[in-house]
């Protein structure tokens, strides 16, 4: 029976708890502050607000770089010589480390390669269904698997709330007339994926609290989630009243228990502080 083994970019967010359970593998993405560059996940996402706060100027996120997935996919072959490498991409029109990958790759065999069109909790997400799949499915072909992977990430949502547009502005994501629109109207606009793009949507009205529930509720009356992948979270700053309100209406429409993330530090330089998100699959 093959061996198949999932690799992913730190910026899945994915928890360390479901990298042990699961054993996965990941490949750090980068963050610049001023002269440093770190890898992603190596320190607090709280640095970025705080970098931000400072100098006015926003950290640049990067992708990981070929010599990133050498590593570690040399590492998997030095443990598992035998294995077949499944790497779960973050969406590739965003960053470089899908090409990345492709680059690495060249020279080894036995390693697929498929953008998952999501980044953060939304790349988790399509991560774990896969890890799940192939637990159920341990004959399965690694096209079988690739095929999997191509359909469940046409499946999975995310819809990501923030409480400021200054992130966005800040990275050129949104123009200053938006802004200062959204700030004069209390305007929240929703960021969704859409075809691996990060993209404004829809903009609620009012208190973020209000903003909130909607969002919450929109989310699961227009689509069919499954319940078991309905997950929640959100950047630093997120307020526990805010995930409590997030889980409390949820509970509202039928919905309980959900996962939790928590957003890392290239997300979070987009979304800014105390953002919410909800990410699910719909079911077939």
């Amino acid at each position: 029976m093959t061996k198949y083994i999932i690799t992913t970019e730190s910026g899945s967010d994915i928890s360390p708890q479901l990298v042990k359970r699961y054993g996965i593998y990941v490949i750090p993405m980068h963050v610049t502050m001023g002269s440093k560059t770190l890898d992603d996940g190596s320190f607090d996402v709280s640095d970025i607000y705080r970098f931000y706060d400072e100098t006015g100027t926003l950290p640049k996120t990067s992708g990981s770089t070929p010599q990133d997935c050498t590593v570690v996919f040399e590492q998997i072959f030095a443990e598992h010589p035998d294995a077949h490498i499944i790497h779960i991409a973050y969406s590739a029109v965003t960053t470089v480390s899908y090409n990345s990958c492709v680059i690495a790759a060249r020279e080894l065999e036995n390693i697929h390669i498929i953008d998952s069109k999501n980044v953060s909790g939304g790349l988790t997400a399509v991560v774990i269904a896969t890890a799940k799949f192939i637990q159920t499915h341990p004959d399965s072909s690694p096209e079988e698997i690739v095929s999997f992977v191509e359909d469940v990430r046409e499946r999975t949502r995310f819809v990501f709330l923030p409480q400021s547009l200054l992130y966005l502005k800040a990275g050129g994501r949104v123009s200053n007339a938006a802004y200062l629109g959204a700030s004069l109207l209390k305007l929240h606009p929703t960021i969704i994926l859409d075809n691996g793009y990060l993209v404004a949507s829809k903009k609620y009205r009012g208190s973020y609290e209000r903003c909130l529930k909607n969002t919450v509720k929109d989310f699961v009356t227009n689509f069919n989630i499954d319940p078991e992948t309905l997950t929640i979270g959100g950047t630093d700053g997120l307020s526990e009243a805010y995930k409590q309100l997030g889980e409390a209406t949820l509970n509202k429409y039928g919905y309980q228990d959900p996962q939790w993330f928590t957003a890392g530090a290239v997300i979070s330089s987009h979304g800014g502080p105390g953002a919410f998100g909800i990410i699910g699959i719909e079911k077939n």
